[in-house]
């Protein structure tokens, strides 16, 4: 069987959305893959994370502009985990740009080396890499 890899995505619509776009950007540093501002109602933007991608969506103004096949309801309880390779030299980062942290850099009893950090959503990511 041939098959082909598709790209993975974790999606949300915010309210926030400026703040949001900025602190992936600006923030977390995370490369931009393609961004759209159609009209009011209508921007977003990819960015990557690992190998695969964050997409931010504007949340609409109103209902009447939702698609039936959506969940527009802010994320609970989920979280993202993206693999690094500079777990290290990330969290200086952060932490030099005053970012607060969910979880300070730590080794996980099962070896990765991890930190989390809350987006302004709640969304909480984790970035880890894998012992040496």
């Amino acid at each position: 069987m041939n098959e082909t890899k598709g790209a993975f995505r974790f999606a949300f619509f915010t309210d926030k959305y400026q703040a949001t776009y900025d602190f992936y950007l600006d923030q977390l540093g995370l490369n931009l893959e393609h961004s759209w501002d159609r009209s009011e109602n209508d921007k977003g933007a990819l960015f990557n994370a690992g190998v695969g991608l964050i997409e931010v969506l504007y949340l609409p103004s109103s209902e009447a502009l939702f698609n039936a096949g959506l969940d527009y309801r802010s994320p609970e309880g989920a979280f993202m985990v993206v693999q690094i390779w500079d777990v290290n030299e990330r969290f200086e980062s952060y932490k030099s740009k005053g970012i607060n942290f969910k979880q300070e850099l730590t080794t996980q009893p099962w070896g990765h080396r991890s930190f989390s950090v809350v987006d302004p959503n709640g969304i909480v990511l984790f970035f880890y890499e894998e012992p040496t």
